[in-house]
C-alpha cells in the first residue's frame, strides 16, 4: 500500500484562496456602498495574490517535518475567479453606461 511517514502535508495555496476570496469579496461589497472605490482601484491590487502566494510558500519553506504540497486546484480557483469578478465589472459597467454610451 502507501508509505506512512509522519511528515504532516502542508497546501500550498490554500489559505492564499481563502484571504483573497475574503479580500476582492469585500471590495465588492464596499463598492456598492462607496462610489468613491472603483473597479479600477479594485483591479489594481491583482499583485495582493502573488504576495500573499509568496509569503505563504517563503512561511511554509523553513517548518521541518513538512511536506509541501502546492494547492493547484485552489490556484487555478483563484484564477478562474478573478476573471469571472472582471467580468461581471464589466457587465456591471455596461449596464450603468448602457444610456449614455452609442456607436457611431
Amino acid at each position: 500500500m502507501g508509505e506512512q511517514t509522519g511528515a504532516r502535508v502542508r497546501r500550498v495555496g490554500t489559505a492564499t484562496f481563502g484571504g483573497m476570496l475574503v479580500l476582492f469579496g469585500l471590495l465588492f461589497i464596499l463598492h456598492m456602498f462607496l462610489p468613491g472605490l472603483t473597479y479600477a482601484w479594485i483591479f489594481r491590487l491583482w499583485p495582493v495574490m502573488f504576495i500573499t502566494l509568496g509569503v505563504e510558500v517563503l512561511l511554509s519553506a523553513g517548518k521541518a517535518g513538512e511536506r509541501v504540497v502546492y494547492d493547484g486546484i485552489a490556484m487555478l480557483l483563484m484564477g478562474f475567479l478573478t476573471l469571472f469578478a472582471m467580468g461581471m465589472a464589466v457587465a456591471d459597467l455596461i449596464i450603468q453606461y448602457q444610456g449614455r454610451m452609442y456607436l457611431g
